[in-house]
This record gives structure tokens, C-alpha cells and sequence, in this order.
């Protein structure tokens, strides 16, 4: 376990967080992922990689892991996430959630609800809307559909989804727009239409959104994908747009990495993101998520 938190910030319970800053936690979880096991040990990588570009500047602090590893099924690890984050945004910090399989994304989005509506940001390789038959349990590969169902979510926006398909992903749901990489025949920018608009916005970054030349260490990897710079660039715009109100990182496989590569892209993304967020506002926070 690494001595210290994330960006070299405060690791361990605290009673209090600073409002408008970030409260970090981990996620330590592979269930959501039957197919490449691994991500359990993306949040202790993350951390070690991001001790050297330590963010002390911005008021953080890391909140530590999930229990993941204590006999609890997928819908007790999705409450207890959903849990932390909602302590965190009720004291008007943002929530950053390292995971972790991509699954877990669900349990900060649904536990964010009081500060709906909100849009989604969604990074990554695939949509993640595979059908799902409303059972209790789902994995990473329809969790954004899952999220879409949501209340208090509104518009989604994918960007970066490449590779096979066999008909037009943003036909998948009303309000889901998807951009493809400039590789693959799309493009390289967010939509203008994105970085206008009162409605706050959830971030999440699928690490295999890069090219597996930057990012090897994920369990899905596909050709073509962005580089570490652009996905820098398009976060920062959205971020410097948009209110944010939650985001993570998820699917960094330390098992199939190389010399860090992917853990250290992770840190980089989200350190690109915490020091180019507009904070929360206190009038807003104690309205939205008291």
C-alpha cells in the first residue's frame, strides 16, 4: 500500500473535507469484469504513479479504498461506493473515484443524484450499452446504458469508441452522442455543443480511450485510440467549460502494463483534469447536495 495518497495528498478518514476541493477514493474492484481480471490493483498503481507530479496546490485528499475483499456481493460493493461518494459531495468536495473495473462507475453516478440533472463525459474505446436485462448484477460492458436509465442523468456524450461494430452506436439511446478518434474517421476535439450550458457534468475516463501504444496495462485494449495529449487537452476543455461534478479512472490493469505506462497516463489524465476544474461554487453545493 503506498505511504501516501494520491498527488502525494492526505491518505486516510477524515472528518472533514475542504468544499471545493477533492476527496479521492479507490476502488479496488474486478467483478464487473469477468473476462480480464486485474484492475484490483489499478487504484495502489495510480497512486504510486501520481507521487511524481504531487498536486499541492489543490486542497485533496484520499479517502483511501473501498473493503471490497471482505465476502461483499456486487450490489453491497456498488452501495458502500455509492456511500463514500455521497459523503464526499455532501461536504461540497468532488468525488474521484479510482478504479477499478468501469462497472463501478455506476455507484458514483447513481449516488450523485441530489445534483441532477446532470450530463455525462463518458472516454473510452466502447459505448457500453450491451443489452442488460435489469438484474441486480451488471458488468463493465453495459454500465453506461445502466447509467443512462438514471433519473437525473441527461445527455451522454462518448468519446473516443472505435473498433467493430455492426450498426451505428448512436443510435443506442436518444441522448447519447458519440465521437469517434480522428483514426478511425472522427475527430480529435469536443463538440462545441458540449462546452456550453449551465447543467453540470460527470467525467469518467476509460483508460483504453488511448491508444494501447501509450496505455498496454488494460483488459480491452483497441488500435487507433487517442494520444495522452489529446485526451489532456479534451479533458481540460471540458473542464474549464463545464462544471464538474464527479469523475473517475477506471480499467488500469497493472498485471499487463509496462513499466507503468498506463498508471502513469492515468495520473496524468486526472491531474490535467483537478487543476483545470472550475470548483464547485458553496451557494451551489449547499442548495444541490445538502
Amino acid at each position: 500500500m503506498s505511504e501516501h495518497g494520491l498527488f502525494g495528498w492526505p491518505r486516510g478518514e477524515t472528518a472533514s473535507l475542504v468544499p471545493g476541493g477533492v476527496g479521492a477514493i479507490g476502488v479496488p474492484s474486478d467483478f464487473g469484469n469477468a473476462y480480464v481480471s486485474g484492475t484490483r490493483a489499478g487504484p495502489e498503481a495510480i497512486r504510486r504513479s501520481s507521487a511524481a507530479m504531487p498536486l499541492r496546490d489543490v486542497a485533496g485528499h484520499d479517502l483511501g479504498d473501498v473493503d471490497v475483499f471482505d465476502g461483499a456481493d456486487w450490489a453491497e460493493i456498488v452501495e458502500r461506493t455509492a456511500d463514500r461518494v455521497r459523503r464526499i459531495a455532501g461536504q461540497g468536495a468532488m468525488p474521484l473515484v479510482l478504479g477499478g473495473d468501469h462497472a463501478v462507475s455506476y455507484a458514483a453516478v447513481s449516488a450523485l443524484d441530489r445534483a441532477g440533472p446532470f450530463d455525462i463525459v463518458w472516454f473510452d474505446a466502447h459505448t457500453d450499452f450491451c443489452p442488460w436485462h435489469g438484474a441486480d448484477w451488471h458488468n463493465h460492458k453495459q454500465v453506461l446504458r445502466r447509467i443512462a436509465s438514471l433519473p437525473h442523468v441527461g445527455r451522454l456524450l462518448v468519446v473516443g469508441h472505435r473498433g467493430i461494430t455492426y450498426f451505428d452506436e448512436s443510435l443506442q439511446w436518444p441522448a447519447l452522442e458519440v465521437v469517434r478518434p480522428a483514426s478511425s474517421g472522427g475527430s480529435t476535439s469536443i463538440p462545441a455543443s458540449w462546452l456550453e450550458g449551465e447543467r453540470p457534468v460527470y467525467v469518467s475516463i476509460d483508460i483504453d480511450v488511448l491508444d494501447p501504444c501509450t496505455a498496454p496495462g488494460t483488459g480491452h485494449p483497441v488500435p487507433g485510440g487517442l494520444g495522452l495529449d489529446t485526451l489532456c487537452s479534451m479533458v481540460r476543455s471540458v473542464a474549464r467549460s463545464r462544471h464538474i461534478i464527479g469523475a473517475d479512472v477506471m480499467e488500469v490493469n497493472p498485471f499487463l502494463d509496462y513499466e507503468a505506462m498506463t498508471s502513469r497516463a492515468a495520473a496524468e489524465v486526472l491531474s490535467a483534469l483537478v487543476r483545470t476544474r472550475i470548483p464547485h461554487s458553496l451557494a451551489a453545493t449547499d442548495g444541490a447536495l445538502a
